[in-house]
Order: C-alpha cells, then structure tokens, then sequence
C-alpha cells in the first residue's frame, strides 16, 4: 500500500517504508497527481504546470518519460494512465485531512517547493486555520497579493489587527520599489476590511451544532456578495440553504435575519426582524449598510421579489442575501445553487450527529439519502431507536423512516415526507403530473426521453394531479410538442425538485420515491422507449460512432437496468428484444459477464440467453442450433465464445469454416472483415502447419476492420495477430501490433475493459519481456486489473513466472508456474495450461531437476495433444526439444523440431529456438 503526504515536505511510504523521491521534476509531478488525488489529471495540465517556464520540445514523450521514472521509483501501481492523462492511485494526506480536518497530520507548509501549488496551500493552510502556514507562504511569495491579502485578513481575525496593517505597509512598499505599482484591489479590500470597525449590530440567531462541508459556498457567496447586491440561494428543502446564508452572514459587520415562513407580508416581517421603532423611522432607513437575510421565500416568492426590488432601490447600500427553492426572478438577481453534500462531508455530519459508533455501511445510508443534511440529521435522530440492523434495511423507505423531527423546527422539517410535501403544494397540476411521472426514470433522462416517455397530455391549466389522491381525474392523452415539455421541465429545475446536469435531468432518490407513490409513472412505455434506444444504438458500436454509442449506453445502463427488470416480469417480447440490443455493449464491449448472468437465465425462448447460461447441458445444443442460422454480430460473437463447449473442438473447427464460407460473400464489410477473422481463427486454432495462412487472414480482417471504424474488433484482431507474431519468434514485430492494440483500447476506456483473446496489457508485459525489457513488464503487469480467479489470474502469474525466468530466477519461477496451473485446475483452456506445463519445464532444467522437468513436459504434450492447435504444439515440441538436449538427446530434439516446425508451417525465429536449433545440429553433426 502507497502512501503520499504532501502537507509538509514530501513523503512517499511504500507498506510503511519510506522511499526517496529524487529529483525537482520528478518530486513536482507527485505533488501536481496528489493535488486532485482519485481524479484523472489531464496530460496538457501536468505539461503546464511541470514546465511553466519552458515547455519541452515533445511535451507528452518528456511526460510519459517522467511517469515512467516515478513508477520506477514508487512502484508501477501507483500512477496509471488513462485517454486523457494520469492518476495517482495512493492515498495522501490530503484527503483524509479533508475527512478530518485533523491538525495532526501537518509536518509543514503544504506542497512545499511546487510553484503550482500556491493557491492549493493557502487553501489548506486556511481550512486548517494555520496562520504559520499562511505566514511561510506569504514569505515565500512577497509579492503575491491574493496570498498577502488572505494573510491580512486571517491576522484580523485572529486578533492581531496591528500585524495586519503590518502586512500591507510592507508589501506596498515592496510593489512600489521592485514593480513601480500600488496595491491591487484584493490587498486594498482586504486593507480597508482590516481598517473598518465591526459593529456587531443584527439579529442572527447562534449557530447550534457543527458545519460541515461547506467551504467552497461559504467562499464563493463571500465574492458574489462583494460585487453583488442580491444573491439567492436555491436548492431543495432540507439541503441548507439557511445554515449557509447564516454562516457567511455571521461574517458581516450587521446582518438582519428576516423568517418567512409564517409571515403574511415579507414587509412587515423585516420591519419586526429590525426591532422597536420608537421613532417611527421608516424601514429601509433603519437598514444603513447592513445584509439583508430573506430566509425562505419560496411560498410568498412574489411579494418576496417586489420587496427585494423597493429595497434595493431605495437603500443603495443595503445587501440581500434570499434563499428560496426557486429563484426571485428580477433584475441584478444572481443565483447560487446549493448542492447536497458530498459523500464525505455527509457520512461525517452523519457520523457526529450520531455520535456513537455503528456497526452499519455508513456510506451506503448516506448514499440513499441523497446527502441532504435533513435526512442525515433526521436518520442520525432515528438511530437512537433502531439497531443498525433496522436502519440500513429501511433507509431505501426514506420517507416511513424519516417520519419524526424535531417538535419545535417549522412544520415544512420536521419529517422528510413534509420536506417534498411543501414543494408540492407550490406546484401546478402540469407540474405535479410531469413530476410524477419523472419517478419512472432511474438515473436521470435526456429531455427527448422525458418527451417521449412523460409528456402526452401535458399542459398549463388543464385537470391534474391533484393532493389527494380521490381527486384527481385522468390527463387527456393528447400528443404536446416537445417545448412544452421542456418548458415544465425548466420550471421543476427552477424549483429544485429536478436537478439539470449537462444535458440530462435526475431526481434526488427521495423526491423519486415521493414521484412514485403518486401513481401516475408509465413502465410500460418507458420500456419501449429505452429498448428502442438500445436497438438504435447498437450496431453504431461497431462502427465509426462507436465512441458515442458507448457514451450512451453507459449513460443510460440504469434505466436499461430497469426497462429491462419490467420487461422480464411483464413482455417477454420486449425482454428478448433488450437482451439482443444490450449483450454487445455487456458482452463484448465492457466485458460485464456478471451482468450477462444476471439477465440471460431471466429472458424466456431466446436462443441467445439460453446459449449464455446452459453451457455443459443438453439444451446448450439445440439453443447453439438455433442461434447458428442468425447472421448477425452478437450471435456470431457468442458462438465463437462457447460453442467449443457445445459442439467439440473437432465440430466446432468444421462449422466455423464453413460460417467464414457463408460470410464472406456478405454485403456488409464488418461481415466480410469478421469471416477473414474466422478463417484466422480456423487456420491458427484448429490446422496443422496454417499459421502463415492465419496471420494472412488476421492482417486481411484488420484492413477491413479499419476502413469500417471498429476500434473493438481492430484490438480483437491485433490480439490474435500478435499471438501468431509470438509464437514464431516475431518479437519486434508482436510488441509493434500490441502497442496499436493498446491505442485503441485506451479510446474505448481502460485497455482491460474490452473483450479480446488475451489481455492487452498481459500481451504488452509478455513481449517486452522477450525483448528485454522487464521494468516495463513489471509496470503494465501492474496496471491489469485485480483478476478474478481463473483464466485470467492464471495468464497473470504465468507472464510473472516467464518474468522471473529471463530474469534468471528459476525458483521463482516454478514456484508462479504451479500457481498458475493451481488456479485454472478446472480449465478447459487446454493450450494454456500446456504451455504453463512446458515453461515449468524449462525452468526446472535450467535447476538441473530433469526428472521433475521431463515430468511437465509430458504433461505439457498429453494435454496440448488434445488440441488442434498447430501452433500451440509446436511451442510445446520446441520447449520439450530443450530438455532432450539437457537429456543427452539431440537426435530426438532435432526430430521434435522438425515436427514443430511442419505444425507451425514454418521454422521459429526466436532467438532461444534459433540457437537450440544450432546446438542439435552441432551435436549431431548433420546439417538439418
């Protein structure tokens, strides 16, 4: 496990030991990854910020030439790469700073030497209060006036007025001497800040209870309300809008608090929030330079905004800070949204309102509510009277289970049913109706999905979806153009019940429970409407648009979740019809094999699922039959996948022969591509001496593969190529087509996320073993996703084994050999575990243990006889030739040889079997 901690001088742990960062660039791109620790730092970022003095002549080769160095130094799994950059993959001080907010991880200033990261350090050092740290920066930077300012500032605030008034003379007179300017406006704002007075006046209640997550508001309303007369706060009931509007008030000289809640006219409610007027002085006269707080302005929305327009008007130095579940919508209004908290920042205010510990998935209970600190403190409440147990059974009910507040908050709070109920009576019936049906969509929805599903009948002033539900009548089913529904949706995100991200529209999981129990959701249709989504986008996956087809299946994979989850238990029909449309993208494309568990046992009479979950049973065979007369991609797929589990090698060998004969008169050029692929597969995996015929083939797919834009099958295609290139010695030439292979996975995601022969990272680590390279082995091998067990890990410790071979250490590698054979025990890859039987071979001669060594190799020959698999037989005979010699054999190795080379269909070009070759001639004298 990796450590970095950065919140003083840099200090890398490797399981606990410290390693040694050598190098002022080398040290910079470790503090530049951990300053966004778990997020993906883009390339072009890294280059600017690593050498923002001088960018270098290749930028991305002196980065990746950077990278590679620090991996060398804190391990390979540390930094991993990504499409469009690089992530630190370690925990740091940082972030569990940020958790904690615990002084005691700080060592010194933090970021310490990276020029970059000013701004991030006195960020830190403000959030920790630390005024050392402040000060260190500010002279490490004299003339950097955003530092000195909030130097300034922090100084006031800690008491010592003089110090700060001491910080601008002195930086003044620096600007003056060595720049020739005045102080700019932040350090002469934070100048005059520091001169004025506090005068302490206002009504703000005391802050009850801690805050928690909420710096970057409270900072950002500090600016908008500098350059701004009115700000509102918006967002949904619950989520803290007047806790942060007190919390930033609390930082003015005189503030007023005005509660509208009960109140009739917002006027008269400013008037008594200002106290006794003995003197009858009219209102906004009273208010001088003072904040205005309008707390809860939604239910009186328009007097509340003629207010804020005579205020503002008639005091010109009077400040309005509202807060509202819907904007004020006038003039000079700037709108600040507010968010429900971050995972973090609600387990700990969770956590704290509790205050003991639960033996419960913390996480998963905040998660569920959405992290509105409502419901956190209402859960907090609720677990004083249920077992953990209860608790997190109930939390996905979270309006039974929140059905209790406090006796003296304001009715709209005292329970989360009442938070949603609030909003809603503010809604008109179109409203109310398009809301509930919104309930239907898991996971958010474009706005033609929202047409399309939710927006027949929908209309300003038409019956609705009155309160109760003995009242309302049924909506026309009238077809309404998509900007009225559009319209309504604007209006739901106005009034913070849909939250509007990029181009897509979600609720928070408690507004779409609360949707739901209204009843008027249509699973039916949005069933309809998501499967032809799928069948629309699926074949762009094979294609040039394939990156935008995945984007889309990926955005929508919860709501296919759930079209599908209606489909199996309601329309067999529309469940068929999905499980075609969505295997590519599970199957092929991600490689989610759980997900085609789950769904194929669950779709009835589809020869498709059948084939996916009855291998090894009588009806696999028939289903296999019927799936073989459809000529389309996922079925063809498939077959090549199982079908071996089917049929038998020697069958399944005879009919993909004849399914390339059958595709290559197609009209369709990924069809035409794909039967080269078959003959490929056919030449190389079930022929005798084809592998000149399969890498023909293979190279005949890829050109057809590149000119149709799959960038899948051109990484399928180059994985099999390469495995033919590797098994007669063509390195160089192997690690050329893996390293294109590895290209274009990164554009699909992860180089391991996609479906191919073997792992292209696994492929790479091989090859450049071979080439001499074992660094760079241990690096990719590094990168491959943890294995589940079976194939996959047994591919994993087989190249680790070959690593410790050419390394030189043998025990080493017999020792990850056996684990590798340990963990495919109940394979079928029968190739596979041949060869691991023949590298432990190998490796055992090289220990002088013939007797153990011939031992493998007689089981590397049995087990590859089972095969028809040329070239898998000739690797095995070449290795088998080595331990002959070492038995005194040559006669019989050159015999073993020349039979490799026939099922190859021509000689090695391997160096070790180059020079094999050359000893067996030497001992027996004959020129062969």
């Amino acid at each position: 496990m990796t450590r970095v901690n950065v919140l003083g001088p840099l200090q890398v742990l490797v399981d606990g030991v410290p390693v040694e960062v050598r190098g002022k660039r080398l040290r910079w791109l470790l503090l530049r990854l951990a300053m966004e620790p778990g997020r993906i730092v883009a390339a072009e970022r890294l280059i600017a910020d690593l050498w923002a003095d001088e960018a270098p002549a290749d930028g991305p080769a002196a980065l990746q030439s950077l990278v590679s160095r620090l991996r060398r130094t804190v391990g390979a799994s540390v930094v991993s790469s990504h499409a469009l950059g690089y992530r630190l993959e370690a925990s740091t001080d940082v972030e569990e700073f940020a958790r904690t907010r615990s002084a005691a991880l700080w060592r010194g200033a933090a970021f310490e030497g990276a020029p970059f990261a000013v701004d991030e350090g006195v960020r830190l050092a403000l959030l920790r209060n630390d005024l050392a740290g402040l000060e260190a920066l500010a002279a490490a930077h004299p003339l950097r006036e955003d530092v000195q300012a909030r130097l300034m500032l922090a100084l006031h605030a800690a008491g010592r007025r003089s110090d700060a008034l001491e910080v601008f003379a002195r930086v003044r007179a620096s600007l003056a001497d060595e720049l020739g300017v005045d102080p700019g406006e932040a350090l002469a704002a934070a100048h005059l800040t520091v001169l004025r007075e506090r005068s302490g006046r206002g009504n703000l209640p005391a802050a009850v209870g801690s805050f928690f997550g909420r710096d970057e508001d409270v900072a950002r309303l500090s600016s908008l309300l500098r350059d701004n007369r009115l700000v509102t706060l918006t967002g949904f009931g619950g989520v803290g809008k007047t806790r942060l509007a007190l919390t930033c008030a609390a930082s003015v000289p005189e503030a007023w608090f005005v509660e509208l809640d009960s109140a009739a006219e917002p006027l008269a409610a400013l008037d008594a929030a200002l106290g006794p007027n003995p003197l009858a002085t009219p209102v906004f006269s009273r208010l001088g330079s003072s904040l205005v707080v309008l707390d809860n302005c939604e239910h009186v929305v328009s007097s509340a905004a003629a207010l804020c327009v005579e205020l503002l008007a008639s005091a010109p130095e009077v400040r309005v800070l509202a807060t509202s579940r819907e904007p004020l919508g006038i003039p000079g209004e700037v709108v600040h949204p507010v968010s429900p908290l971050d995972l973090d920042h609600a387990v700990r205010l969770f956590t704290a309102r509790v205050g003991v510990a639960l033996d419960l998935d913390v996480r998963r209970v905040c998660a569920a509510l959405d992290g509105i600190p409502l419901a956190l403190e209402l859960a907090a409440a609720r677990a004083r009277s249920l077992s953990a147990a209860q608790l997190e059974a109930r939390v996905d009910s979270r309006l039974r289970l929140l059905d209790r507040g406090s006796r003296t908050g304001p009715a709209r709070h005292r329970t989360l049913r009442a938070v949603i109920d609030w909003s809603w009576e503010l809604l008109d019936s179109a409203e109310r109706l398009l809301l509930a049906r919104l309930g239907v969509f898991v996971g958010g929805a474009t706005a033609a999905a929202v047409h399309a599903v939710c927006g027949a009948g929908l209309r300003r002033g038409t019956p609705g979806l009155g309160t109760p539900a003995s009242q309302r009548t049924q909506e026309p089913r009238q077809d309404q153009d998509l900007w009225d529904t559009e319209d309504l949706l604007a209006a739901l995100v106005e009034k913070s019940l849909v939250v509007r991200s990029g181009e897509r529209y979600r609720l928070l999981e408690t507004v779409r429970e609360y949707a739901l129990e209204q009843g008027q959701a249509d699973p039916a249709k949005h069933a309809e409407y998501y499967v032809a989504l799928a069948e629309q986008h699926e074949p762009l996956l094979r294609g040039p648009r394939q990156l935008e087809a995945l984007k889309v299946f990926d955005a929508e994979r919860a709501n296919l979740d759930a079209a599908q989850s209606w489909a199996v238990q309601h329309d067999a029909e529309i469940a068929r019809r999905m499980m075609a449309a969505r295997t590519w993208h599970l199957l092929v494309m991600t490689k989610r094999f759980e997900e085609i568990r789950r769904w194929a046992p669950l779709t009835p009479d589809d020869p498709l699922s059948e084939v996916l979950t009855s291998l090894g049973t009588p009806e696999a065979l028939a289903a296999a039959e019927r799936l073989w007369q459809a000529d389309v991609p996922t079925a063809l797929c498939a077959l090549m996948l199982t079908s071996g589990q089917v049929w038998g090698e020697a069958e399944l060998g005879n009919r993909l022969a004849a399914l390339a004969d059958r595709l290559e008169g197609s009209r369709d050029e990924w069809m035409r591509a794909f039967s080269a692929l078959i003959r490929g597969v056919v030449a190389g995996e079930f022929s005798d001496g084809s592998a000149p015929r399969a890498e023909a083939a293979y190279r005949e797919a890829l050109d057809g593969f590149r000119r149709v834009g799959d960038r899948w099958a051109i990484v399928f295609g180059l994985s099999c190529l390469v495995m033919v290139l590797v098994n007669r010695g063509a390195f160089a030439e192997g690690f050329e087509a893996v390293s294109e292979a590895r290209k274009v996975a990164e554009e699909l995601g992860e180089p391991d996320s996609v479906l191919v022969p073997m792992s292209v990272l696994v492929q790479t680590a091989r090859l450049k073993i071979r080439i001499g390279d074992l660094q760079g082995a241990r690096e990719d091998l590094g990168l491959v996703r943890a294995p589940e067990l079976g194939l996959d890990r047994g591919r994993v410790l087989q190249v680790n084994g070959e690593m410790a071979y050419w390394n030189g250490d043998f025990a080493e590698a017999v020792r990850l050999y056996q684990q590798a054979l340990d963990a495919t025990e109940d394979s079928q890859a029968t190739q596979f575990r041949a060869t691991v039987h023949a590298g432990l071979g190998l490796a055992l001669t090289r220990l002088g243990r013939l007797g153990a060594a011939g031992e493998h190799h007689a089981a590397a020959l049995d087990t590859v006889s089972k095969s028809a698999d040329g070239p898998a037989r000739a690797m095995v005979l070449e290795w088998y030739a080595d331990w002959l010699v070492a038995q005194g054999d040559p006669r019989g190795a050159g015999e073993a040889l020349d039979e490799a080379e026939r099922l190859r269909g021509g000689p090695s070009s391997d160096p070790a079997v180059v020079q094999l070759r050359d000893r067996v001639r030497a001992e027996v004298g004959v020129d062969r």
